[in-house]
């Protein structure tokens, strides 16, 4: 018996052994800024191009264009990456090794080779081995610079290393932001995967990007480099059993350009073909009917600071709730929130309700259970949907099976689900704010976020009418408290439980338990939501 001990707890040792490794700290990681001279590049002529015929001459304006069809949201970058000549910042908490993720990694190459600076900054969380391999190899092209923010410190055993020291790795960086030649910038709610860019076969997000130029470059530059420059971001090289070689750069290299030529005339990429951006790409302008999506007004960059890792307070750094409050707190007539993942707690409930007492219209649409992928958010969201509804507030859930006018024709994810991805908030119609930051407790206290407000009524009142004066009702179900009993499909709803409609037909459809769910999924989410964890979420 005392011999089996003994054994189990050498096993214990050899396994966690490697999870009480501590994180480099001889290594070099010279510090590096955005190149700002890109005036005389393609993409600095596209923008003084654009600038001349900007309406408002106020250089404090920036110049936005609405994306929200996932094929489009990939050419978009595609077509920057082709066009870069002297630099190129990629910011990420997820990129995936599938097609999408392939893709722009020779994209990210075929620029370097040209003599582009490519600086790749991505959260080591997501990062599984076959990304971790092709990381390290692309970091031994001269032209390629691999960072990761609060890395595992032991590569191998990340579960242990999760338990062993849990308050610094909870910590993650959200962050999404893509930038070329210090000209354009992609951000919004997109990771890097075939999922949120309507490549996926099985489940696709519905999600909003927005292309940019002018000043909010400048902003989202500085933030980059806060990051990159950041002692909670390590360079791939500090790590000892990162071997890399130029061999295997070369390798990767061919393997991907093979990989690239494999997918010539595949399902993706003739609905890249057919795509509203890349045909205004091939003219050189944007039809008509996209012309609506095009924005110009002031806008404001806000983010965590990256030394939340350390677990430092909104009083010793910046968060990006603080920076959101005051717009939040000029509110008096609406505020519309879309977030994916929905979790107020106590102190959410409370504030929103307030405001519906102050006469406020609060509307939320977050993810159904069928479609959420985030089964443990849903349930601290579920545990307060019905305190909400009470209070005045009104609640959307998304259907899995949405489809936009563009997405009908894919050819690829055409019987996809869909999940909601994007993260927007308005406010009065008047503001609008568009990045990673979800309305739960993760975003505001845990994870680093980044987003921008963008102070452009036009563009506010266009995705409030979209998604909730014409589409809510074909795409999300309402959540309903009963103010009496009912019966619906033969099951008793009694006075105070909730309920489903479905709009479907100019049909009202109702539900008494949650639609397209089984009991196993029900129970899973009542489950998650009897554990004290709503802080983590």
């Amino acid at each position: 018996m005392q011999q089996n001990i003994i054994k189990i707890s050498f096993v214990c040792i050899i396994v966690l052994l490697p999870a009480c490794a501590q994180l480099p700290t001889d290594f070099e990681a010279p510090p590096s800024y955005v190149i700002d001279d890109t005036d005389d590049t393609l993409l600095g002529k596209k923008f003084k191009e654009v600038q001349k015929n900007m309406q408002n001459e106020n250089k404090k304006n920036s110049k936005m264009y609405l994306i929200s069809d996932g094929v489009d949201a990939y050419v978009a970058r595609a077509a920057l990456l082709a066009s870069a000549e002297k630099t190129i910042d990629v910011q990420y908490y997820i990129w995936h090794s599938d097609l999408i993720g392939k893709l722009l990694f020779n994209g990210l190459i075929v620029a370097a080779d040209k003599g582009v600076r490519v600086r790749i900054l991505l959260d080591d969380m997501p990062i599984n081995s076959e990304t971790e391999s092709l990381l390290y190899a692309i970091d031994q092209h001269k032209n390629i610079a691999v960072r990761l923010f609060n890395p595992f410190a032991s590569r191998g055993f990340r579960t242990t290393s999760y338990l062993m020291n849990p308050r610094r790795i909870n910590r993650r960086m959200h962050n999404k932001s893509f930038t070329v030649d210090n000209q354009f910038t992609i951000i919004g709610g997109r990771n890097i995967g075939n999922e949120y860019f309507s490549a996926d076969e099985n489940s696709n997000f519905e999600d909003i990007d927005v292309m940019a130029i002018g000043p909010v470059v400048n902003e989202i530059g500085a933030q980059f480099d806060l990051y990159w420059n950041s002692k909670v971001v390590y360079p791939v090289t500090a790590f000892d059993h990162n071997k890399a070689t130029q061999n295997e750069l070369e390798s990767h290299r061919k393997k991907l350009n093979e990989f690239v030529q494999t997918k010539e005339n595949s399902k993706y990429h003739l609905d890249v073909k057919d795509s509203d951006m890349y045909q205004s790409i091939e003219k050189g302008e944007l039809p008509q009917s996209k012309q609506s999506l095009v924005f110009d007004g002031e806008v404001h960059v806000i983010y965590d600071s990256p030394l939340k890792a350390l677990g430092k307070s909104a009083e010793e750094v910046d968060y990006l709730k603080s920076k959101l409050e005051p717009y939040v707190e000029k509110i008096h007539k609406s505020f519309e929130i879309i977030s994916p993942y929905f979790v107020p707690g106590k102190n959410g409930v409370d504030y929103l309700t307030e405001m519906v007492k102050k006469g406020i219209k609060v509307k939320v649409i977050t993810n159904s259970l069928a479609s959420t992928d985030g089964l443990m958010a849903q349930s601290g969201y579920s545990r307060r949907r019905y305190d909400l509804l009470e209070g005045g507030v009104k609640l959307y859930e998304l259907k899995t099976k949405i489809k936009t006018q563009t997405s009908k024709s894919l050819r690829r994810g055409e019987k996809a689900k869909s999940a909601l991805h994007a993260k927007t908030y308005i406010f009065d119609r008047e503001q609008v704010f568009i990045g990673s930051f979800n309305f739960d407790q993760r975003s505001s206290n845990i994870n680093s976020e980044v987003g921008v407000v963008y102070d452009v009524p036009k563009m506010a009142n266009l995705i409030a009418q979209s998604v909730f004066d014409e589409s809510v009702g074909d795409v999300a179900y309402e959540v309903k408290i009963a103010h009496k009993n009912i019966e619906i499909n033969d099951i008793e709803v009694e006075q105070g439980e909730l309920y489903w409609v479905e709009i479907k037909n100019k049909k009202k459809i109702y539900y008494a338990t949650e639609p397209k769910t089984n009991f196993w999924r029900r129970f899973g989410q009542g489950f998650f939501s009897l554990m004290p964890i709503e802080s983590q979420l």
